[in-house]
């Protein structure tokens, strides 16, 4: 048994370049196929031992400040409901949410790991993913999220839930993603209209390096009727500059590959400067 009363933890973001939403009866068999890279920004996770559950989302602010975006989280509070354990949970992340980064992937995972180190819950690394994965689904606040974040690279997910087929890629590309706004996953993945759209666009063939999942999320963007006006602006931009770009799904904003994708980005917000994450979620400190 444990002594610890604080464990922190952090788990990767993933960007989504496309996917296609299988939704069964069980939810280690629901999820997405598709493909996306998890990325090196992501979500720390704190976890401290307390006799009732409270949860904190912290946004990392100019200059390494936190600012406080939300007093709870339904998402959380469920996935420790359904770990039967009271804890005080802190949440930061310095990618905007709602986006297309994963971040309630992220968040999750890292809780899930923070909790199972805190409490000593003994679950080996399939199962903590088994659990996030579940309350996200059931929350259908992501679907293919948490399987990718389980490790780095780029990631092909060739068969839904967390403990399916995952190939993943690893190489050093610069990446550079760009938001314009936040987007609410739920409803577009609760809207049958939609999903049969998303449906109909998912690209036959199977990649087999960054270039070609980039090239691939760019057909399934185009396909998929999410593309706003001001996402085709900055896509034009990356097109007259030869840089491979598409949208983040689901999120408001744009990824491209390259260093030179960030000044043609920065033209139109603020442009994060990504990589391909090495390793899944991990244990920062214990204490």
């Amino acid at each position: 048994m444990t002594e610890y009363t604080q464990v922190t933890a952090f788990c990767p973001g993933h960007i989504s370049g496309y996917f296609r939403p299988y939704i069964t009866g069980n939810s280690l068999t629901s999820g997405s196929i598709g493909a996306g890279v998890v990325i090196d920004s992501g979500v720390v996770v704190t976890a401290t031992t307390a006799e009732k559950t409270t949860v904190q989302i912290l946004q990392q602010g100019p200059s390494n400040s936190l600012i406080l975006i939300a007093k709870d989280s339904p998402v959380i509070r469920d996935l420790l409901d359904d770990l039967h354990v009271t804890a005080d949970v802190k949440t930061r992340c310095h990618l905007p949410l709602s986006s297309g980064y994963g971040l309630s992937a992220a968040a999750l995972l890292a809780t899930v790991h923070a909790i199972n180190a805190l409490m000593d819950l003994r679950l080996s690394e399939e199962e903590c993913a088994n659990r996030a994965h579940a309350i996200e689904v059931k929350h259908r606040t992501g679907l293919g999220d948490v399987s990718a974040c389980q490790g780095g690279g780029w990631v092909v997910r060739k068969a839904p839930g967390p403990q399916a087929n995952i190939v993943r890629i690893y190489d050093d590309h610069t990446l550079y993603a760009l938001t314009l706004r936040p987007i609410s996953t739920s409803p577009v993945l609760s809207s049958p209209a939609k999903m049969s759209q998303i449906l109909g666009s998912f690209p036959p063939d199977i990649p087999d390096n960054p270039i070609d999942i980039m090239r691939n999320s760019r057909r399934f963007a185009e396909a998929s009727g999410l593309i706003s006006d001001e996402i085709r602006k900055v896509l034009f931009a990356c097109d007259a500059n030869d840089i491979p770009a598409s949208m983040t799904m689901l999120g408001e904003g744009v990824f491209a590959i390259g260093i030179a994708a960030g000044p043609v980005l920065s033209q139109f917000g603020t442009a994060y400067p990504l990589h391909p994450a090495k390793t899944g979620p991990y244990i920062l400190e214990c204490r």
